[in-house]
């Protein structure tokens, strides 16, 4: 038994070690911004949020540094987030409300491995929120997208996020900024929720609605397009602990429909996947053991897929959701440790509010 014992810690070890040279062999510069602090001018913001999710879902926190986390913040610096959390408007380049969301969720992770740099990004002496909400305390979101479910849901779940972070990392300022509830403004989100199909409805005419899916056919799936795009919502209500979900019964069944497909929902592993099983995790009082063997099965894929599949092919933001997706599955199955990675599971989106 110790023996096999030490075999299954060997491979969660080469799993690991998987992950950590294919950062070294094609996002080095990220990922030393993030561990060295070494200048990254040339580093994308996205790409800087994604070696910190990966190393947090990795296990592997300890990699990070002060110097990282400086460097991280300077990098934050080149861009106004969202919102104007850390500049005023026309000045710096403008983050997208996703991006801004992701950046806080990895500011939360790097408070949780012990630097904290929260303050220096939310530094603007006055936010402007009403850039993410209306009057009414709705997300604000481009209405050319509004027949596009999941990309219109990085506006609609985003802001939330950005306000679940905010009360997180610097309360006195949201105090001081008369920043809103954020039970108040998740009930104004809540409202774009069909109340039988448990979808996002951000459109108003269904002739149009139906055009879009026949064309959005054609490259993706219009139904996972559809969880994928409410479950950006649904990420701040379970984080803020507001269950069940409206109309959780039907939204559970399409996503355990979609959990069906294997052995990732698209060609590759990626934040498709977590959005279905963390949906499927979330929505229902506890997991069937259909859903555990699913969820089993589907952890040992993607173990097996970074086995040969992390190639310069793959991309690099692809990678925190397949990590992310093992962890609910443990969580689903119960395990004390991911597959492959050696570790207890990590609830992410408790965590961070966003990925």
């Amino acid at each position: 038994m110790a023996n096999i014992a030490v075999e299954a810690r060997r491979a969660d070890a080469a799993n690991v070690g998987r992950v950590l040279d294919y950062l070294e062999a094609h996002h080095p510069s990220a990922l030393r911004l993030v561990t060295t602090g070494a200048p990254g001018d040339d580093v994308a913001m996205q790409d800087a949020c994604d070696v910190v999710y990966t190393l947090a879902l990795l296990g592997r926190t300890d990699l990070l540094t002060a110097e990282g986390a400086a460097a991280f913040a300077i990098s934050v610096g080149r861009w106004r987030l969202a919102g104007g959390l850390n500049a005023p408007p026309g000045h710096r380049q403008a983050a997208s409300v996703h991006l801004t969301a992701y950046v806080l969720g990895s500011t939360a992770l790097w408070r949780a491995a012990g630097f904290d740099i929260s303050i220096e990004l939310v530094a603007a002496p006055e936010w402007h929120l009403h850039e993410l909400f209306d009057d009414e305390l709705r997300p604000r979101w481009p209405a050319t997208w509004s027949h596009h479910s999941w990309r219109v849901s990085h506006w609609i779940g985003g802001a939330p996020s950005i306000l679940l972070s905010l009360h997180r990392l610097a309360p006195d300022r949201c105090r001081t900024q008369g920043v809103p509830a954020l039970a108040d403004v998740l009930a104004a989100s809540d409202a774009l929720v069909d109340g039988e199909t448990g979808l996002l409805r951000a459109y108003r005419s269904q002739f149009l609605q139906s055009m879009f899916r026949a064309a959005y056919r054609l490259r993706h799936d219009p139904q996972v397009g559809d969880v994928g795009g409410v479950v950006h919502l649904h990420w701040v209500n379970y984080a803020a602990g507001r269950l069940p979900y409206k109309a959780a019964g039907a939204l559970f069944q399409r996503a355990v429909a979609l959990l069906e497909r294997t052995p990732f929902i698209e060609r590759t592993p990626y934040c498709l996947d977590f959005d279905v099983i963390q949906i499927v995790r979330t929505a229902a009082p506890s997991p069937s053991s259909l859903d555990r063997e699913r969820a089993r099965r589907l952890a040992a894929d993607i173990s097996h897929f970074f086995e040969a599949g992390l190639t310069a092919d793959y991309r690099l933001h692809r990678l925190p959701g397949a990590l992310a997706t093992q962890h609910e599955c443990a969580l689903i199955t119960g395990d004390r440790s991911v597959d492959g990675l050696d570790m207890a599971p990590l609830d992410i989106i408790q965590a961070a509010g966003w990925i």
